[in-house]
């Protein structure tokens, strides 16, 4: 009876917290579409340079004029060396070099104003992976540009809810911290002016909202039971 009881009462527990007021509304968004804003990303060289373990990523929404109204993603941070994936530059040093970047940690922040939202509250929520594919431009064995495509996922705060997304992105620039761009994190996730870093554009974004799989509604289950064993 007591089990019984117990487990009842998480019921209504679990029940209540993936039906609360406020929650996002599933679907997917796009800056295409107009119902989701590009924006801006920077990412420190915390680590020491251009591709080291440490370096930081911040990007935020653009409206035009204002930085993070809509969105946030802010400090996955390199966790090992990328791995190149296809290198076609010729005997001049021209052409394309590929690589993949695996990223740790990091959070999201989306606005109770946007398209996903009822407008009571403003959600938050963890990202579990981040990667990078990017393609750097080279010509006489110099990087000149690079094109950057993100991919990411988590789950909300609060909320029986996950995100995954993509990306697009291209470099603008390299050093100091520039005026107009996400502020520079150091590996902790502390804003450090002080960092050398690059920045750019994010071109595009594709953000779907949905209802996390029960893998982890099974294994509360399993630690509630034993519990009252």
């Amino acid at each position: 009876m007591k089990l019984a009881s117990a487990l009842a009462a998480v019921v209504l527990l679990l029940v209540a917290v993936c039906a609360q007021a406020g929650a996002p509304t599933d679907g997917i968004y796009k800056s295409s579409l107009g119902n989701m804003l590009a924006g801006r990303f920077s990412e420190s060289w915390a680590g020491g340079g251009q591709g080291q373990t440490g370096n930081a990523v911040h990007a935020m929404s653009w409206s035009g004029s204002a930085l993070g109204t809509q969105w946030v993603i802010s400090c996955p941070v390199l966790s090992a060396v990328p791995t190149l994936v296809s290198d076609s530059r010729d005997a001049s040093g021209t052409g394309m070099v590929e690589y993949l970047s695996h990223y740790s940690g990091g959070v999201f922040w989306l606005s109770r104003a946007g398209a996903w939202g009822d407008g009571t509250v403003d959600y938050t929520g963890i990202l579990e992976y981040y990667t990078h594919h990017t393609t750097f431009m080279f010509l006489n064995w110099v990087p000149i540009s690079y094109t950057a495509n993100a991919d990411f996922g988590g789950h909300f705060d609060g909320y029986c809810k996950c995100i995954s997304g993509t990306a697009n992105g291209c470099s603008v620039g390299n050093g100091s911290q520039p005026a107009g761009y996400p502020a520079f994190l150091d590996s902790d996730c502390d804003p450090n002016a002080g960092l050398q870093g690059e920045w750019g554009t994010v071109q595009s974004v594709i953000l779907t909202i949905f209802e996390c799989a029960s893998d982890t509604d099974q294994s509360t289950w399993g630690s509630i039971k034993t519990l009252y064993q």
